[in-house]
């Protein structure tokens, strides 16, 4: 007679020995703890900023497995966020405040600079600034070196166009500039060009400054060049050329306006017993420089020395 196995379990349904209940329920809870922590870990996702003023979260119907989105969104007021209104509207703000500015700037620049302008102008006009022409008839029988140790000496502030010693026929030039110009200020503005600088800047570069020119080419030529911006009148800017280089007196030979449009006195003159020939010539200043601004009574003065 056979006999049962004792204290066996019950066989499962497929034939295996059924689990028991507390092995079951703890293999779940050590794989259901796993998954758990693992999902706990994970970062949620960070919202950028343009996603948390302009995405808001839509709302969702589910149906089965299926999510569907809810058509209650469609019929809701068509109105801005608050924070999207609240960034246009700062935007708007800050694009107004920089067209404003803009728009002041310009009418500045239209209607205010041109009164500045003429303000400067008066103020370069009217300054006290020396000329302090050169005696030429006493350069003349002097040499380059000479004539340069003698400018230096005087305290002025030359800008040197052409060095003396650069010239292999000899001679140089050299620019006597205002007394309360810097040389680097002027040297920008020669760079430039006169005839590009505003009213204003070419007369502050020009009152109280003077060209020399000293050629030795074709015999001795010594001149001087420079702007009048005080006598008033050509005949006065020609007496006036001719008082400051002690010509006030010399016989006058020839007068007369020349083709290039210049009035002009000429003669000769002795000095350290040796005749010179002299010329003064003036022409309106807005004849030499195409700068539009320029007072009607300012003149370009030449005046020449040869042996």
């Amino acid at each position: 007679m056979t006999q049962e196995p004792a204290n066996l379990p019950p066989a499962s349904p497929e034939g295996s020995p059924e689990a028991p209940e507390g092995a079951a329920e703890h293999a779940s809870s050590r794989r259901g703890g796993r998954h758990s922590h693992a999902r706990a870990t994970e970062p949620a996702p960070r919202q950028s900023l343009k996603e948390r003023l302009f995405h808001r979260q839509k709302s969702t119907v589910r149906i089965g497995d299926v999510s569907y989105l809810d058509g209650a969104e469609l019929s809701r007021p068509q109105e801005m966020p608050v924070r999207v209104r609240t960034v246009m509207f700062a935007a708007m703000a800050v694009a107004a405040l920089i067209g404003g500015l803009f728009l002041a700037q310009y009418l500045d620049q239209v209607m205010n600079e041109p009164i500045r302008q003429q303000q400067t102008l008066q103020e370069n006009l009217t300054r006290e600034v020396s000329l302090d022409l050169p005696q030429l008839v006493q350069f003349m029988p002097e040499n380059d070196e000479d004539i340069m140790a003698s400018l230096t000496d005087a305290g002025y502030t030359l800008y040197e166009r052409t060095p003396v010693g650069t010239n292999p026929d000899g001679g140089f030039e050299v620019i006597k500039l205002p007394p309360d110009m810097s040389l680097e200020e002027a040297g920008l503005m020669y760079m430039k060009g006169i005839d590009r600088l505003s009213a204003a800047d070419a007369v502050r570069l020009l009152k109280g400054a003077w060209t020399l020119d000293v050629s030795r080419k074709a015999g001795v030529s010594m001149r001087v060049r420079y702007a009048d911006f005080d006598s008033g009148s050509i005949e006065a800017a020609v007496q006036s050329a001719m008082q400051a280089e002690g010509l006030e007196n010399a016989k006058v030979t020839d007068s007369g306006v020349d083709d290039s449009g210049n009035t002009y006195q000429a003669g000769t003159v002795k000095g350290d017993g040796k005749k010179y020939n002299w010329r003064v010539s003036v022409i309106e200043l807005s004849e030499m420089y195409d700068i539009s601004g320029l007072p009607n009574t300012a003149y370009f003065v030449g005046i020449r020395f040869s042996a």
